[in-house]
């Protein structure tokens, strides 16, 4: 009978060390697979955000670059940047030797009418083999809404002054030879180099730079 008692010892004994044993692999597995779907959570965490980051500084960097002066920067470097070129002319002066030149940009050929963009003032200041490069000394933020806010430039007549001048017009296109709804008009001072804005629009008529008879 003691044999029998110790061999059954024995075999509880064993069992016990088995039971401790598939017990301390099961901890380590669970331990394992939490610290697993604990690094996983960060890592995911990780990316939502450097994809959180990374949208907003686009976002930032583009609302920015919209927003941001081009005064200093030339012609070359304007083009460089990615803007449209909407329209532009060159504008003499009997005041000024200086060759000033006006240009409408916008980020896309669709936002010259319908969005944001920039009216500037340039000034010649080199040619590069046969082409001539500007460099921007004034520039007007804009956003235009075709047909009710329009952005040009054209020659217009002031209530009480003698003459038609240049200016630049932010108005409501009517569809006819001349304008009367302008809302905003900037003249340029070819001896400071600068838009100066006109105080008011009142009794202010100007030429339609897109009207054609019979269109």
């Amino acid at each position: 009978m003691k044999m029998n008692y110790k061999l059954d010892m024995k075999t509880i004994f064993q069992a016990i060390l088995v039971a401790v044993a598939l017990s301390s692999c099961n901890a380590d597995v669970k331990t394992e697979t939490l610290s697993n779907s604990i690094n996983q959570t960060a890592v995911d965490n990780s990316d939502a955000q450097s994809a959180h980051f990374a949208q907003t500084k686009g976002e930032s960097e583009s609302t920015q670059q919209k927003s941001s002066s081009l005064i200093g920067k030339t012609s070359v470097e304007i083009e460089s940047m990615g803007w449209f070129s909407c329209a532009g002319t060159v504008i003499d002066s009997e005041k000024s030797e200086i060759k000033y030149a006006v240009f409408q940009l916008a980020k896309s050929q669709k936002e010259c009418r319908n969005g944001e963009g920039k009216i500037l003032l340039e000034r010649f200041v080199r040619r590069n083999g046969d082409k001539a490069v500007f460099e921007v000394i004034d520039e007007i933020n804009i956003q235009s809404n075709y047909p009710e806010k329009e952005y040009s430039w054209t020659t217009c007549e002031i209530k009480g002054a003698d003459g038609g001048q240049f200016y630049v017009i932010h108005f409501k296109d009517q569809r006819q030879a001349e304008l009367t709804e302008i809302y905003e008009l900037w003249a340029v001072d070819h001896i400071a180099g600068k838009f100066v804005k006109v105080k008011s629009s009142e009794g202010v008529t100007c030429v339609n730079p897109d009207y054609s008879d019979g269109l």
